[in-house]
């Protein structure tokens, strides 16, 4: 499906981009350790570089998070117009069958009209030799009574019987019957002829009436099937319009859902950078680590006369604060290694509360620059992410780092006692709401605060 594959290439050419940057990215960093190596940069300026690069890794985690739920609406968004699509497309399906539908019926339709014509057609013909025989029977009658006619006027001038005279006063009545005899028979016969003429032309006009009466219904008919072969067209022009519409919208959801697809893709690409980014981060700060490291041990190094602190350690915060949102170890939401975990309070206020010293030692660092600090729902990048923090040195090797600080009550080189208040729980730096973070280090290295056991006080 469409809205699951993205084209392959944008991805090999956006991952060679991201490792171009990534590459950029590492030998800055890889530069700028060898400047920190040349100039001798402190345990402070170790500390904000790696600090930044975490605030740095963190927005990036925070930006893949957030294009991860665009790349997920945008997927559930073209599962839904492929729906839609899918949808429109039996719509379109159904439109071509009731179009071919329409066209069946009107061909019908045309085959029914061809079908009256012809029979009107029929008709038509056959009232034209209806008409024909009329004339010629008309024809008939006229010829025989121009015969008639003439047969009555050759008997009278022909007449020898003087039986003509008798009509005008003559005595001989027996020539004349006998002249009347013959005219009747004459015209008895003539007048039986014509009579049957007549008749014959008076069925053929009875036919000639009929076929039109015929012809006239079948106007009719061939009326109403034209109407309704008006009404198969009008439908089926309807269905068209209706049909190109359709196609017009799928193709428009189409595009869109190119355009979804095309912004899914270079989403991805941006992860895939971001992703590369954060491993080039990441592998800087394993380098300022190393480097931090070392210069711990070297501030260590400096007291060597510093006795190793006693049994276990005071829990940092009031024993009501015992809430971890974020343990130490690899985490997700970040994208790399936690260095030590991050305390609250378990429902209760946290913001301004006590921070204390775990052990007993030496104040070897505090970074308290970071003028930020609005309660709870600051958070900002000053102090390269720790925002104001401090680092105690209990010797033996070990150390513990407290972070986010609103306040801080030590200063470099202080003696403090387990227990003192050395500041207070703030959410300076790259921090989304008050808390302590706190960390454990040996030898200036890392390591689970809960390998450690606490007196909570």
């Amino acid at each position: 499906m469409l809205a699951k594959v993205l084209p392959v290439w944008g991805k090999i050419c956006a991952g060679f981009t991201a490792a171009a940057v990534a590459f950029s990215l590492t030998s800055g960093y890889i530069g700028q350790l060898d400047a920190m190596a040349s100039s001798n940069d402190s345990i402070s300026d170790l500390e904000d570089k790696i600090n930044q690069i975490k605030a740095d890794n963190e927005w990036r985690q925070q930006q893949i998070n957030n294009l991860g739920e665009d790349i997920e609406e945008n997927e559930d968004a073209m599962n839904l117009v492929s729906e839609q699509i899918d949808g429109i497309t039996d719509e379109i399906g159904n439109c071509s069958q009731l179009i071919a539908a329409k066209i069946g019926k009107i061909e019908e339709k045309d085959g029914e009209i061809a079908n009256v014509e012809k029979m009107i057609g029929e008709k038509e013909d056959e009232i034209d030799k209806k008409r024909i025989e009329i004339a010629g029977l008309q024809d008939e009658n006229k010829r025989n009574l121009q015969k008639f006619a003439k047969l009555a006027r050759t008997l009278y001038m022909n007449d020898s019987s003087g039986a003509l005279p008798i009509l005008n006063g003559s005595d001989d009545w027996y020539d004349y019957f006998t002249y009347t005899d013959v005219v009747k028979n004459i015209s008895g016969q003539n007048v039986q002829f014509m009579k049957r003429l007549m008749e014959s032309i008076k069925d053929q006009e009875r036919l000639i009436e009929e076929l039109n009466a015929d012809i006239d219904k079948l106007e009719l008919d061939k009326a109403n099937l034209a109407q309704q072969r008006k009404e198969l067209e009008a439908e089926k022009e309807a269905l068209l319009d209706e049909q190109s519409e359709l196609e017009d919208y799928a193709a428009d959801r189409r595009n869109y859902l190119y355009g979804l697809a095309a912004d899914n893709e270079a989403l991805q690409n941006k992860v895939d950078g971001l992703y590369i980014d954060m491993a080039a981060g990441n592998e800087a700060l394993d380098e300022l680590n190393s480097q931090l490291e070392e210069l711990i041990r070297q501030a260590q190094q400096n007291n060597p006369d510093r006795v190793a602190y006693g049994d276990g350690f005071r829990w940092p915060l009031d024993a009501s604060f015992t809430w971890i949102t974020t343990y130490y170890g690899y985490d997700e939401w970040r994208g790399g290694n936690h260095g030590g975990i991050d305390v609250i309070n378990n429902g209760g206020e946290t913001y301004g509360a006590n921070i204390y010293a775990a052990q007993s030692g030496t104040v070897i660092l505090v970074s308290n620059t970071c003028p930020h600090d609005y309660g709870k729902n600051w958070s900002c990048g000053c102090g390269n992410g720790f925002g104001n923090y401090i680092i105690v040195d209990h010797g033996g090797g070990l150390s513990t780092l407290y972070a986010h600080c609103s306040s801080i009550n030590v200063f470099e080189g202080q003696e403090v006692t387990i227990g003192d208040v050395i500041g207070h729980v703030g959410t300076t730096g790259w921090s989304t709401g008050a808390h302590l973070h706190f960390e454990v280090r040996v030898d200036g290295y890392r390591t689970n605060p809960f390998n450690y056991e606490y007196q909570y006080v």
